[in-house]
């Protein structure tokens, strides 16, 4: 998310998207959906390098959606044959490997609060999800610094709740929260990002569960 977002700050995605085939007999899961330029992004953690096989199925799903292109994210790279193939279909193959350090447009001061809004209708995928949304910091001073902009979101989504508190916890932070961190602060604020409903959360209360 946060390498979608440097590249265009106004991108809009989902998480775990269902996107319906030409037909609309059936959905098919993708792990994001950019629903302005209808590409599938697919993001995969392995310990070898991604093969041919990863970049065909994205090549079978971008055809049975009839999206507009795809990617594929990985933290191991890929094989010269799979880099040929995507080369091939047009699909980009980013290497990103995990980041010790997380790097914001804005930075936390102190004394301040996280919320997130929505700012205008999209094209989501997801049923209930109608709007676009971002999540901010507003500073002591009552400045308003946006962290993630023009997500499509439905705050209620488990997914969303845990992306959520990793943008929040790492923010306070500069580096990546740890695993129980963002499982601690789902269980202790989560029922207050509900479907529809905008929120609003103290940094004090973020700050306090932050651990690396």
């Amino acid at each position: 998310m946060r390498y979608l977002t440097e590249e265009d700050q106004h991108v809009t995605f989902e998480l775990d998207a269902r996107i319906s085939d030409r037909s609309q007999r059936y959905r098919r899961q993708v792990d994001i959906w950019l629903p302005k330029s209808r590409e599938i992004v697919e993001c995969k953690n392995h310990t070898r390098l991604v093969g041919v096989g990863v970049v065909d199925a994205l090549v079978g799903a971008i055809d049975d959606t009839d999206a507009h292109g795809g990617r594929i994210f990985s933290n191991s790279g890929f094989t010269s044959i799979a880099r040929a193939r995507a080369e091939k279909a047009g699909i980009s193959c980013i290497e990103l490997p995990y980041d010790d350090q997380v790097e914001f447009f804005h930075t936390s001061k102190g004394g301040g609060t996280y919320y997130g809004d929505y700012l205008d209708l999209c094209w989501a995928s997801t049923k209930g999800c109608d709007s676009v949304g971002r999540i901010n910091y507003c500073d002591e001073e009552g400045v308003d610094l946006p962290i993630v902009v023009g997500s499509s979101v439905d705050w209620g989504n488990v997914q969303m709740r845990g992306f959520i508190a990793y943008i929040l916890l790492a923010h306070q932070l500069g580096k990546p929260p740890a695993e129980w961190t963002i499982d601690n602060f789902v269980y202790e604020h989560g029922s207050m990002f509900e479907s529809g409903f905008e929120w609003t959360i103290d940094e004090g209360k973020v700050s306090h569960l932050a651990v690396a």
